[in-house]
């Protein structure tokens, strides 16, 4: 029988945790008999994959923070109630009401759809942060859940970089991509995406990602995760670093240098006196796009990049990371409103939809300006210039 009731709280490395885990510092570090009374005493068969050995002090505290326990399903609660029923406005509007389906609409639709379905997913977080990261709806759900979590934001990413890309060669290689712009083409990049994010999420949908963690009596979902999650620790430290690189690193990079490169080009063919108002919008619209995505996702980009880095020297930055992906998920608030502001068709679409009655009498009204009326200008601009 065991000596004591209660084994200390710190163990020796969990080899089988990777991301919070850090090498075990106590009597237990140097006492197998320890060690091992505490793995008979503890040792829990009620869930598929439970810890063999006890999590550090570091771990625990992270575990229970109120940075994970009380800010970050806070902010996951805003965001559901603020991007649900503004993105799924944008889906009914960009997809019944808007007659002209563009290339641009179509990214927008499915991005409107990739960050609906992000948000929908967002209680079953707000409740497992809430409970102290415990998790209580089994682990069929919590791999459902985390799988359409990482799924759609990943889309939400690569949709966002497609429209910067967009953007980008409509701007400034306006005659040589004038025939690759289509809405099937378009279409077609979108299943694309789609596919490529539910082909990289497989192995996650194969794999129960519940721990149970005796020493706080709780089961947390997708937080501990094995080193050996995908036959080994080396293949595991891959596929994350693959993930970082693919799906946030480098579409980061992309936008941003496919706005920069489209502000210079807006700012060389706009000349005329008469599209400087035109311009001015237009430009400020691409610096607002920039700022919220920039804003949103380089904290996630750099943290979980330091964390890896961080798990491979004994140290931890989870927490962080973790309350990173709150900040992550603001960008599901902010595209509608980018949208809104961006399109003077999306717009007068919402108005004729929230205020039917007005618009009936008293006509649509054509605003001074909009990034529309700016980029056939520019298009315009460069095509004269080019066939002269």
């Amino acid at each position: 029988m065991c000596a004591r009731d209660r084994c200390p709280p710190f163990g020796r490395e969990a080899n089988e945790t990777l991301w919070l885990s850090k090498p075990l510092k106590g009597p237990a570090a140097t006492d197998p008999w320890l060690y091992q009374c505490w793995r008979k005493k503890h040792h829990s068969t009620t869930m598929n994959m439970t810890l063999n050995q006890p999590l550090d002090n570091a771990t625990l505290e992270g575990l229970v923070s109120p940075l994970t326990t009380t800010a970050l399903p806070i902010l996951y609660l805003l965001v559901f109630v603020v991007s649900v029923p503004c993105n799924l406005l944008s889906v009914i509007l960009l997809g019944f009401y808007t007659k002209r389906k563009t290339s641009t609409v179509i990214f927008a639709i499915n991005l409107s759809i990739a960050d609906l379905l992000y948000s929908a997913f967002l209680p079953f977080q707000v409740s497992y942060h809430f409970s102290g990261n415990d998790w209580h709806f089994g682990p069929g759900l919590c791999g459902i859940s985390t799988v359409a979590f990482y799924c759609n934001m990943q889309c939400s990413i690569l949709l966002t970089c497609a429209i910067a890309l967009e953007r980008y060669f409509g701007v400034v290689h306006a005659v040589r991509s004038r025939h690759w712009h289509s809405p099937t083409k378009a279409l077609l990049v979108c299943l694309l995406i789609w596919t490529l994010v539910l082909i990289v999420q497989t192995p996650m949908m194969c794999r129960d990602l519940t721990i149970h963690v005796d020493q706080l009596s709780i089961t947390t979902c997708f937080d501990v995760i094995p080193r050996n999650l995908f036959g080994g620790r080396n293949l595991t430290y891959f596929y994350f670093a693959a993930l970082l690189l693919l799906f946030y690193a480098t579409p980061l990079a992309i936008f941003l240098w496919c706005y920069c490169a489209v502000s210079r080009g807006l700012r060389q063919s706009l000349e005329d006196a008469g599209d400087r108002l035109s311009r001015k919008h237009t430009l400020l619209m691409v610096r607002v796009a920039m700022l919220c995505f920039v804003m949103c996702y380089l904290p996630n980009v750099i943290l979980q990049a330091l964390h890896m880095v961080y798990r491979m020297r004994g140290k931890s930055l989870y927490t962080y990371y973790k309350f990173s992906l709150g900040i992550n998920s603001l960008n599901c608030c902010f595209d509608p409103f980018v949208y809104y502001l961006a399109s003077r068709d999306f717009r007068q679409t919402v108005w004729k939809v929230l205020r039917p009655s007005q618009c009936c009498a008293t006509g649509e009204t054509e605003e001074p300006y909009s990034s529309n009326q700016s980029e056939r200008a520019c298009m315009a601009h460069v095509m004269h210039h080019n066939s002269d």
